[in-house]
Formats: structure tokens, C-alpha cells, sequence
């Protein structure tokens, strides 16, 4: 398959499984590679957080091993991108200067050895997008670097709509993020069984002010009765605590 038809191919893809299988089945033909790893973090000070790692056939071993106490992943190969910019090629056996001992040994551990990666900024989504491929037969070349940087633009897009799809909890806490100090008081009272005239008489409307108030939080929320409003509040209640760790598929 060639450039243009894999990157017609990437364009129709929608969820994480049929992401994995194009991956195995079409990017292997043109990147030889045992395991891969895509990632979407958000843009910051410092550059790009991973939120988010799509992972083909990669030893999750090595994910956890490479952790910080928060959960999230660090790796050389994306600081590394991050100061040039450019595709990086990795050989395990002959590292970077100022290496982390514990990663490299936790790489070497996992035969991931030859490594080709690359990575976007998107400034108008806010995000940033990682591409990288392990296991290659040897150490890529050129060529190989060329084809990732051709594929790079469609597989940013194809990463962040993808990724995308999953973020409906994260949409969600935006939602409830949105409401005003009186709309989560309403909110509050509701989820407490109390009628419209007990939440005005608690909070110091008319019940006809209430009304709106909830017709404006169901909007927000985008649901659309209160039954649905209270099946929410419980799953949100229900969540773990947010944190910094970085979600692996």
C-alpha cells in the first residue's frame, strides 16, 4: 500500500480496535515494526502532556515501570522531540547522553531496541499528538523517517478524533465545570428528591425562576429531564477522583 492510500485509509477509521488492526495490517507493510504507541496530551508551559496512549502490541510492563508517582509517563524519546522537533531514531544499545538509567534498563528489558518516533503540536485544538514504532528489524533509516513524516499530518488527525470519541467523562466534567454557584445549588437540591417548590423555598426563588434554572442546566449538561439529570449526578458521584495519570488503550 502506498502513502496516499494509507493516508485515505486513516481518514475512515473511527474507534481505538479498527485504529489497532490498520495499524498491524497497512502500517507494518511500509514501517516494519512488532509494537507501536500513539499518544495525545495537552499543550502546556513546558510543552505536551500525554492525557492519553493508544498501544498496539506494546509491553504495558514498561508503561508502568517508566510511571511517576502521578501516573503520568515520561519518556527521552518524546523530551528529546520536544528540544528539536524532528523524528527521533533510537537504538537501545547505544543511548543519548543523560539517559535515564531506570528507563533504558525497563526498554532494553522489553526488547523494544529499534525506535522510530515523531510528533505534532495542533495549537488550535490545544493538544499535541506522539507517533512511535519499536521492534523495527534494525535501526530505521532515512527513508523510514520520511514515510512517518508524510503519514504524520493524517495520523495527528486520525489520533485526535479518535481519542476524541473517548473523551465523553472528560466533556462531561467541562459540563458540570460550567454550571454557576446557583445552578449547582439547584442541582444539589434535585439530587436530593425535592420538588421545584421545595428547591425554591431552599434556595430563595420563585418556582417559576427554578424552572429556568433547570432548563438551563439540562442544556448544559445535555440532558433532558430530571430523570436523566439524576442518573448523571449519580455516575458522576460514582467516578474515581481525577488525576494526572496517563490512560492507556
Amino acid at each position: 500500500m502506498n502513502i496516499q492510500s494509507l493516508q485515505d485509509s486513516l481518514k475512515t477509521l473511527r474507534g481505538v480496535e479498527e485504529f489497532k488492526n490498520w495499524t498491524r495490517k497497512h502500517l507494518r507493510e511500509v514501517l516494519p515494526h512488532e509494537a507501536a504507541i500513539f499518544g495525545l496530551g495537552h499543550l502546556h508551559a513546558g510543552g505536551v502532556g500525554l492525557d492519553y496512549l493508544i498501544t498496539i502490541d506494546y509491553p504495558l510492563d514498561h508503561i508502568n515501570a517508566i510511571r511517576n508517582r502521578a501516573g503520568a509517563i515520561d519518556t527521552p524519546i518524546l523530551r528529546r522531540w520536544l528540544a528539536t522537533q524532528e523524528p527521533q531514531i533510537f537504538d537501545g544499545e547505544n543511548p543519548w547522553p543523560g539517559t535515564s538509567q531506570v528507563w533504558l534498563d525497563s526498554f532494553n528489558k522489553h526488547r523494544l531496541r529499534n525506535a522510530l518516533a515523531h510528533a505534532t503540536y495542533d495549537h488550535v485544538r490545544c493538544v499535541g499528538t506522539y507517533h512511535s514504532v519499536y521492534k523495527l528489524p534494525q535501526l530505521p533509516s532515512e527513508r523510514e523517517a520520511k514515510v512517518l513524516c508524510d503519514l504524520l499530518p493524517v495520523l495527528h488527525d486520525a489520533v485526535c478524533r479518535i481519542v476524541g470519541s473517548l473523551g465523553t467523562q472528560d466533556r462531561l466534567e467541562e459540563n458540570f465545570a460550567a454550571l454557576t454557584e446557583r445552578e449547582r445549588d439547584v442541582v444539589r437540591w434535585l439530587r436530593l428528591g425535592k420538588t421545584n417548590a421545595q428547591i425554591a423555598s431552599r434556595v430563595g426563588m420563585s418556582e417559576s425562576t427554578v424552572k429556568h434554572y433547570l432548563t438551563g442546566i439540562f442544556e448544559k449538561l445535555e440532558v433532558l429531564n430530571r430523570a436523566q439529570l439524576v442518573r448523571l449526578l449519580v455516575e458522576q458521584e460514582n467516578r474515581q477522583a481525577p488525576t494526572l495519570a496517563t490512560k492507556v488503550f
